[in-house]
């Protein structure tokens, strides 16, 4: 007791390998796992940025979710067209579909100017010069919407047709 040094080594410790050891050397070599344990140190020192994922911030959808529910949220698009697609969900199908449309339309027609307006009930596009109506959705039939991720101002949706309830 006292001040002396003890010669008693934990149970726990008197099977680990030590540093020098073989099996630590071995376990060590391979670049791969030196690699992880670097940018594991580096990660854990770097100061990471206090990200809030956009959704997360109710303040910034308030104003949208009022505007939808009062029936009063309007957007100025180019309408494309529709195409058919055989899944009911994807953000992939929804870019293959706006690449086809995109390919398509400089061929058959150009976009049409448009006011999507978007509310509780369903999802309206109005031509801009006519006012007549071009797509009367209704939010029961939409399955997935989805932005473009190749295009900053690309948007697309999946639905149920109204009559052939494809």
């Amino acid at each position: 007791m006292g001040n002396h040094p003890s010669n008693h080594i934990p149970l726990d410790r008197r099977d680990a390998p030590k540093f020098g050891d073989a099996h630590t050397r071995r376990s060590l070599r391979s670049p791969r796992k030196m690699d992880r344990l670097r940018r594991s140190f580096r990660d854990s020192f770097r100061r990471r940025k206090d990200r809030v994922p956009e959704s997360s911030k109710p303040h910034q959808w308030s104003a949208d979710e009022t505007a939808v529910r009062s029936a009063t949220c309007t957007f100025a698009v180019k309408y494309l067209g529709c195409v058919e697609v055989f899944d009911s969900r994807g953000m992939q199908v929804c870019e293959e579909a706006l690449k086809v449309l995109r390919v398509g339309s400089g061929s058959r027609r150009r976009p049409i100017r448009a006011v999507l307006h978007v509310s509780g009930d369903g999802l309206r596009v109005v031509e801009e010069e006519t006012k007549g109506l071009i797509v009367d959705q209704t939010i029961e039939k939409v399955s997935f919407c989805a932005p473009d991720r190749n295009h900053e101002r690309g948007f697309s949706y999946i639905c149920r047709d109204g009559t052939t309830r494809r």
